[in-house]
């Protein structure tokens, strides 16, 4: 009996909170619809209460929104007092009521909320810290990138994935702080920094990912490095990632400074991809091949040339083709199926 009584509690209450977000419902979807230019002033007018059942409904919209929707509806929410209520439950005792606050005031993009949520990031709580990072990622206020650094090193740390997610959000404006970041003593965070730079093309940072390409200690960090060399698109690169294919660098870093040049586009490099298409290391050759591959056409040539040299050497009636034939080969092949798939294909 007391199972059906709640039971029949919950369904009544439901149904109440969906007759008393009905309305507010109605007026948000007009109000979004219109842009925000007209109606704000109904929505400040709404009844607490069935503005308290629509809420929740609202705030995922929120998320959803940009531009001058978004703006309008924002400022809906700051004079119905739901920045300053999320502020004060920031620093509740309860995980679930301080992620929900952390998460609406991202939708916010409070600025004033960032030094709050940057408290957040040492959290006891994982999903905190989750949420706070998001959060911020959201704002896009450049002056949290040090606490987010910061937050890579820590007994647990947050997820490298969603920090460099956030710092990229935050901008441009944050590579000054992620070069000198660099410098930092945990490999993890200097991998992620890298990450970061590479993916907002931070050419002004081309001088210190080389460096660290050149001189890191630790192996993952340097191929890191290649890699968002690669991402940076500029010229400069083509040096520090040539010197990384010489035989004295370990096999990952030649492997990842091969596909490195290849993503760069710089036509510059294929001399030096096609001496590593027959390296001894798989990985090399395979990589060097595919990076001719993508250079475009005087990439193409240079694999072509491949073939032709190693079908002219005597290599008797019953040879196998060399290693470096059988990459050029299979590279080619790629080429000409992507091209293939990338024709306009002819309607009626």
């Amino acid at each position: 009996m007391a199972i059906v009584a709640v039971r029949v509690l919950r369904q009544v209450r439901r149904r109440r909170q969906a007759t008393l977000a009905a309305g507010p419902r109605r007026e948000l979807l007009a109000f979004v619809a219109d842009n925000g230019e007209q109606g704000s002033h109904g929505l400040v007018a709404i009844p607490e209460d069935a503005w308290k059942a629509a809420e929740p409904g609202a705030l995922s919209l929120l998320g959803k929104l940009r531009g001058e929707a978004h703006l309008a509806l924002v400022s809906v929410f700051l004079r119905r007092g739901t920045a300053r209520r999320a502020l004060y439950d920031l620093r509740s005792r309860s995980r679930v009521k301080r992620a929900r606050a952390a998460q609406v005031l991202g939708d916010l993009e409070l600025r004033q909320a960032v030094p709050e949520l940057c408290r957040l990031l040492t959290d006891r709580h994982a999903e905190v810290r989750v949420v706070a990072v998001r959060a911020l990622g959201r704002i896009g206020d450049p002056a949290a990138a040090w606490r987010i650094i910061a937050s890579l090193d820590q007994s647990d740390p947050v997820a490298s994935l969603l920090a460099t997610h956030t710092l990229v959000q935050l901008g441009p404006e944050a590579e000054v702080t992620l070069s000198a970041a660099l410098d930092h003593p945990e490999a993890r965070v200097r991998a992620v920094c890298l990450e970061a730079l590479g993916l907002l093309g931070a050419t002004g940072a081309l001088d210190r990912v080389a460096r660290v390409l050149r001189e890191d200690s630790v192996l993952d960090v340097r191929v890191a490095a290649a890699t968002n060399l690669g991402r940076l698109g500029t010229r400069g690169a083509v040096e520090p990632l040539t010197e990384a294919l010489t035989p004295a660098r370990p096999t990952a870093l030649r492997s990842a400074a091969a596909r490195a040049l290849g993503d760069l586009g710089a036509p510059s490099a294929v001399e030096a991809l096609v001496s590593m298409i027959d390296d001894e290391h798989y990985r090399v050759a395979h990589e060097a091949a595919h990076a001719l591959r993508r250079l475009g056409p005087r990439g193409l040539r240079a694999l072509r040339e491949v073939l032709e040299l190693d079908d002219a050497e005597d290599r008797g009636r019953h040879a196998q083709p060399s290693s470096a034939a059988a990459h050029a080969r299979e590279a080619l092949a790629m080429a000409s199926l992507t091209a293939s798939l990338e024709e306009p294909v002819a309607v009626g």
